[in-house]
C-alpha cells in the first residue's frame, strides 16, 4: 500500500518551521541533522564573531550571516519535496520542537552574548544615548528609511487626540529617558530632551501636534559574558550589571556603566581626576580622555550632593573603600549619570559583561575600538 504523501510544498512550510525537518521526514535523516546543526553553527559563529572587537571579527561575522542566509535559502529550495503525511499530532510536534529548540538556541547564546539598548546619555559621548533635537512638523529634514536603517534617525510627531489643557512634564516610570505630559485624559510619551509646541496650561485641540522632530535610536550593544565567566571585571572596562540587590535601584534591571575602582581599593574624585588609592587614574587611556576634559568628556565630577541614599563622593576629601567583591562604576558622563557615587558599589556577581561591539546604528559600530 503506498504511503500517503503532502504535495511539495508542504515541505518548504516544513522546512521553514524546522531546518531540515523536510528532508527528515522524507527518510533522509543524515541530511536533515546536518542543515539543521550546520545552520545552527553558521548563526552561532556569526554573532560570536560580531561581538568581538575590531572590524575584522564583524566584517567575517557579517560574511558568515549573508552566508547562512544563503545556506538557508538552498535548504528551503531543497525542502521542496514530497514527504509523508504526520498529522496533527506530528505538526503539533514539528511546531512544539520548533519552539523548544529556538528557545534553547536562544538561551546557549545569551550564555555568551546578550545584546543591551542604552536608553540614556549616561555614557555619553562613548555610547550614545536616546537624543535627538525639535523641529517643526513642516520640516524637510526627514530621514528616509534607508537612513533610518543606517543612522537610526526618524521624523515623529506626536498629535494629541482628546481636547484640554498640556499638563507636564513628569518622568516616565517605564521607560528610561522619556517624559509625559497629558492632554485631557490622555498621557503621551516625549523624549526626555522634547520640547512641546504649546506651554504647560495652554489649550490644545485634538489633531493638533503635541511635538515634532528627529529622534535618533540609543546604540545597541553587544555584552560578551564569556570574559567574566573565566576571569574577573577590569578596570575601564564597560560592564554590563544587574540591579537585584542595590539598594534603590530597580530589581531585576540591567545598568551599564565603565569600572572605575576594584575590589579593595580607596575611591576619591578630585575633578577633573579619578583618584584611586592617592593615586591618579591614567590607565586605561580613556581615564586620561576623561580627565582632560576634551573630546566631549567634562572630567570626572562629584557628586551633585544629593541622591537616593545620599551622595558618597560630595568633596574632594571623601572617599569610598570597596569591600573584597565590590566595584565602583561610573558613567563617562558624570554630570547626567546615577551611578556608584550614588548609590554605592555593584556586588562582583551582578556583574554580567563587558560591553564589547556597537552593531546598531551601522554608522557607529567601531566606535567603542577606542574606548
Amino acid at each position: 500500500m503506498t504511503e500517503k504523501q503532502y504535495p511539495k510544498w508542504v515541505g518548504v512550510l516544513l522546512g521553514f518551521l524546522l531546518h531540515g525537518s523536510a528532508h527528515f521526514l522524507s527518510g533522509h535523516c543524515v541530511a536533515g541533522l546536518k542543515w539543521y546543526f550546520g545552520l545552527l553553527l553558521c548563526g552561532v559563529l556569526a554573532i560570536l564573531l560580531m561581538a568581538m572587537p575590531g572590524s575584522t571579527p564583524y566584517v567575517l561575522g557579517m560574511l558568515l550571516l549573508v552566508a547562512g542566509m544563503a545556506f538557508w535559502f538552498a535548504m528551503l529550495k531543497q525542502s521542496y519535496r514530497q514527504v509523508r503525511r504526520i498529522g496533527f499530532l506530528g505538526w503539533l510536534a514539528v511546531v512544539g520542537l520548533s519552539a523548544t529548540l529556538g528557545t534553547a538556541e536562544r538561551f546557549v547564546i545569551r550564555q555568551v552574548v546578550h545584546p543591551f539598548k542604552v536608553p540614556t546619555g549616561a555614557m555619553q559621548p562613548t555610547i550614545f544615548g536616546i537624543h535627538g533635537q525639535d523641529l517643526p512638523t513642516d520640516s524637510s529634514d526627514r530621514p528616509g528609511v534607508l537612513q533610518w536603517f543606517l543612522t537610526g534617525r526618524r521624523f515623529q510627531t506626536i498629535t494629541a487626540t482628546t481636547d484640554g489643557p498640556l499638563s507636564g512634564p513628569r518622568l516616565d516610570p517605564q521607560a528610561s529617558g522619556q517624559l509625559t505630559y497629558t492632554v485631557g485624559p490622555q498621557t503621551y510619551r516625549l523624549p526626555f530632551f522634547a520640547r512641546p509646541l504649546k506651554q504647560p496650561g495652554e489649550h490644545v485641540t485634538a489633531g493638533e501636534p503635541i511635538w515634532s522632530g528627529i529622534i535618533t535610536a540609543g546604540d545597541h550593544l553587544f555584552i560578551e559574558k564569556l570574559s567574566y565567566r573565566l576571569g574577573k571585571p577590569k578596570r575601564g572596562d564597560i560592564a554590563a550589571f544587574r540591579t537585584d540587590g542595590i539598594k534603590t535601584l530597580p530589581p531585576k534591571t540591567f545598568y551599564i556603566k565603565r569600572i572605575a575602582g576594584l575590589p579593595g581599593e580607596r575611591i576619591r574624585i578630585e575633578p577633573p581626576f579619578l583618584i584611586v588609592n592617592d593615586q591618579k587614574v591614567t590607565e586605561p587611556a580613556i581615564f586620561r580622555t576623561i580627565s582632560s576634559a576634551s573630546d566631549g568628556y567634562a572630567g570626572f565630577q562629584l557628586s551633585a550632593g544629593s541622591g537616593p541614599v545620599g551622595a558618597l563622593l560630595v568633596k574632594p576629601t571623601d572617599e569610598v573603600t570597596l569591600g573584597p567583591d565590590e566595584y565602583f562604576v561610573l558613567g563617562d558622563n558624570t554630570r547626567n549619570s546615577l551611578d556608584s557615587r550614588y548609590w554605592g558599589p555593584v556586588p562582583g556577581k551582578n556583574m554580567i559583561g563587558r560591553a564589547t561591539r556597537i552593531y546598531w546604528p551601522f554608522t557607529r559600530i567601531n566606535a567603542l575600538m577606542k574606548n
